[in-house]
């Protein structure tokens, strides 16, 4: 019986290891524009500032070249405390639907 308990962990730990490879901290920084380009699920980096809250965990990101919602769910903000003024990298991937394109946040860093 322990041995259906075994498999299941060994293939949530596999799936964490393959998470953690995907942050990649020398991933080159991209700009909002280029981002609305980019196919469904493609990592992303961006610099720039979170100027409103939109609710439900979204917000409004700029950076000179455009604007995204994002959603940063409550784990991914680290106790890091951000106002409009303050610049971050985030890091995540992108989410396309039939009419928008977000980002999935990962990690917030505060510049």
């Amino acid at each position: 019986m322990n041995k259906f308990f075994i498999i299941p962990a060994v293939l949530v730990a596999t799936a964490f290891g393959v998470q953690a490879q995907y942050l990649n901290p020398n991933q080159p920084t991209m700009t909002v524009a280029e981002v609305l380009t980019m196919r469904d699920d493609t990592p992303v980096v961006l610099t720039g500032k979170i100027d409103n809250a939109l609710g439900d965990e979204k917000y409004q990101f700029t950076d000179g070249t455009g604007s995204i919602v994002i959603e940063v769910d409550d784990d991914s903000w680290r106790n890091v405390q951000i106002t409009p003024n303050d610049t971050v990298q985030i890091r995540g991937d992108v989410d396309k639907g039939w009419f928008s394109t977000e980002i999935d946040v990962d990690e917030v860093i505060k510049q």
